[in-house]
């Protein structure tokens, strides 16, 4: 009977942490371009331009609270217009809160400010600052890989005062790991 009361209180830590939540997510997802094929519509293949990329994003969060989340994400796109191709690069810290947190489901909204970083294939090169909004967020699925559908935007200013990105990467998919 000791040893087993001595074995049961060993195992108590490991079971207690199995069963809590994961503190860290990964995210890597795709986001669209709605904005840019607005701005740019050379890029259009009917226009003789070779397309867009989308916005191709990665994501690390680190959970404080039940609530607040923490990181920080990366994003690039590209632009391929007749004349120049053009490359955009955002990275930016982030904070997240998560106001449904549901074994199947969980809704988030979160901000990001950072810095983007336009060149393109001629030479051209301009940092801006930049801002993502992330107004309602989706997170599906349990266990450590999930899938996430985000409603937001991306916004940038280059020379201080041009909008280049307004609304940006309003739709987004990703797959998320968690552990």
């Amino acid at each position: 009977m000791r040893k087993l009361l001595t074995t049961l209180l060993l195992l108590l830590p490991l079971l207690s942490w199995a069963q809590s939540p994961a503190k860290n997510l990964v995210r890597i997802g795709w986001g669209d371009m709605f904005y840019e094929s607005l701005a740019f519509p050379s890029a259009g293949r009917d226009m003789g331009g070779h397309g867009y990329t989308g916005h191709i994003f990665a994501e690390y969060q680190y959970r404080i609270t039940r609530v607040i989340s923490v990181g920080g994400q990366i994003d690039f796109e590209g632009i391929f217009t007749p004349d120049m191709d053009n490359y955009d690069l955002v990275l930016m810290p982030t904070v997240r809160f998560t106001y449904l947190n549901k074994p199947m489901v969980k809704l988030h909204s979160g901000v990001g400010i950072g810095l983007l970083v336009a060149f393109d294939n001629q030479g051209g090169c301009e940092p801006a600052p930049a801002v993502d909004l992330n107004f309602i967020g989706v997170e599906l699925g349990e266990g450590p890989l999930t899938l996430g559908l985000d409603l937001g935007m991306m916004n940038s200013l280059l020379a201080g005062s041009q909008v280049y990105l307004l609304g940006a990467r309003l739709l987004s998919v990703s797959l998320n790991y968690r552990f």
